[in-house]
C-alpha cells in the first residue's frame, strides 16, 4: 500500500477492479512534499514555476524570483535537475528599460515548437507577464531560445497579448480600484510546430475570468492570434465545497492518449481570509475534463485532488504548476506531477521591512497516488 501525505481525504474516492477481478476503492492521496527550490533565509522569493522534465530525465524549472534582497522585482529563473541535484539559479529574462515590461517579468510558460522571428528559427518560446513602472496593468509577452539551459532569452519586441481597453494607462474600476490586465500565461503545442494553445486570465471591469486561445506563431513576422474561448468553471468550487468559483492563475496540460486536460489551479477561499497575507490563497486543487468537452467550452470539471495545509503544512498554498514535457503533454492524468508555492501566514510574518510573507515563497514538489482500500 503507498502512503499518502496528511489525513485522509475521503473526497477522493474512485472504484477499482484488480488484476484477480476483486471490486475495491482507491483513495486519491499525494506523496510527501519534497522540497524542490527557494532562496531560503535571503529576503527573496520563488514561486509560479513551469516545469519540463526530457526524455533523458533532466528536469528544467523556470519561475519567478527577485534579483535584489528585500526588493519586490520580478525576474524569470532558470534551474535544471539531474539526478536529484538542482543547479544554482540564473535569471534568464529580466525587465527591458522603457518598454511595456520595463517592471516586472514574470509568470513563464516554456514549451517546444518551430517559431520563426527575424530570419531564426527558436525551439523553444517562453511566455511571460510583464507590466510597467508607470501603471498596474499587466499584459503578456512571449520570447524565444534554442537551449532549454540558456541563460538569456531573445524577447519579442512587443506584447503578444495587450490589455484589454484601448485608453492609455490603467482602468479605473471605482473605489481605488484599478484594472489587473491580462497575464498567468500557460501554453500547450498543438502541432509540435507553431501552433499553441494559450490560456490566460483577464481581469478587467468586465469582470475576471480565464481564457483560451489558439495561435499560430510559426512567423512572428504576422503572429495569428485566434478567437477567444472563456474557460467552463462548471464544477469548481471555492473552499467551502459550495460556492461557485472563478478561475485564475492555471497551468494545463494535456494526456492526449485518453482525451483528457489537466488543470492545476489557486482555489479562491470562503470564507475570506483574515489573516495576513489575505491576497494569497490557502489551496490549490488539480481538475480535468474531456479534452474535445473543453474544446467546446462546454463539459464539467471533476476534482482529482485539493492541496491544503492538512497535506503540505504551510498555511498558504499557491501559484502552481504541473510537470509536463516539451510540448506541455503528460501521459497519465490521473498521477501527475505538481509543482506549488507555499508561504507563511502571521504572526510567524508581517507587512513590515524584512517580514513580508513573499520572503517565505519556496517551492515544493509531490504527486497524486493511489492508496488501495
Amino acid at each position: 500500500m503507498l502512503s499518502a501525505c496528511g489525513e485522509e481525504n475521503t473526497d477522493y474516492i474512485w472504484p477499482y477492479d484488480d488484476d484477480n477481478g476483486f471490486s475495491t476503492t482507491i483513495r486519491k492521496g499525494m506523496k510527501s512534499p519534497d522540497f524542490f527550490f527557494g532562496f531560503v533565509g535571503q529576503d527573496r522569493y520563488s514561486y509560479c514555476p513551469t516545469i519540463i522534465t526530457t526524455s533523458s530525465g533532466t528536469t528544467h524549472a523556470w519561475f519567478c524570483g527577485n534579483p535584489v534582497a528585500g526588493t519586490m522585482v520580478d525576474n524569470i529563473y532558470h534551474v535544471s535537475e539531474n539526478n536529484g541535484t538542482v543547479s544554482n539559479a540564473t535569471s534568464v529574462l529580466q525587465p527591458s528599460e522603457g518598454t511595456w515590461d520595463s517592471h516586472h517579468t514574470c509568470d513563464p510558460s516554456v514549451i517546444q515548437g518551430e517559431f520563426n522571428m527575424n530570419g531564426t528559427t527558436y525551439k523553444y518560446a517562453m511566455f511571460y507577464l510583464g507590466c510597467q513602472l508607470e501603471y498596474y496593468y499587466n499584459e503578456i509577452g512571449v520570447a524565444f531560445s534554442n537551449d532549454l539551459n540558456a541563460t538569456s532569452w531573445v524577447k519579442y519586441p512587443k506584447q503578444l497579448i495587450q490589455k484589454t481597453w484601448p485608453s492609455e494607462g490603467d482602468q479605473d474600476l471605482g473605489g481605488g480600484n484599478k484594472a489587473w490586465g491580462v497575464g498567468q500565461p500557460t501554453a500547450i503545442s498543438l502541432d509540435k510546430k507553431g501552433k499553441v494553445m494559450l490560456a490566460y486570465t483577464k481581469g478587467d471591469a468586465g469582470g475576471t475570468t480565464t481564457i483560451w486561445r489558439e495561435c499560430d506563431l510559426s512567423n512572428m513576422d504576422n503572429p495569428v492570434i485566434g478567437e477567444i474561448h472563456t474557460i467552463t468553471t462548471a464544477g469548481l468550487t471555492k473552499t467551502d465545497n459550495f460556492t461557485a468559483d472563478y478561475i485564475t492563475n492555471i497551468d494545463i496540460a494535456l494526456d492526449e492518449g485518453t482525451d483528457h486536460i489537466i488543470m492545476i489551479r489557486p482555489i479562491h477561499s470562503n470564507p475570506q481570509l483574515t489573516n495576513y497575507p489575505t491576497y494569497i490563497e490557502e489551496a490549490v486543487e488539480i481538475d480535468y475534463m474531456k479534452y474535445s468537452d473543453f474544446k467546446e467550452s462546454r463539459g464539467t470539471w471533476t476534482k482529482l485532488y485539493r492541496i491544503d495545509k492538512q497535506q503540505t503544512g504551510y498555511a498558504r498554498n499557491h501559484n502552481p504548476g504541473l510537470q509536463r514535457d516539451s510540448y506541455g503533454y503528460i501521459t497519465d492524468y490521473l498521477h501527475p506531477v505538481f509543482y506549488y508555492t507555499v508561504s507563511k501566514e502571521s504572526p510567524d510574518v508581517k507587512a513590515e521591512a524584512g517580514k513580508h510573507a513573499e520572503w517565505t515563497y519556496h517551492i515544493y514538489r509531490s504527486q497524486i497516488e493511489d492508496i488501495k482500500q
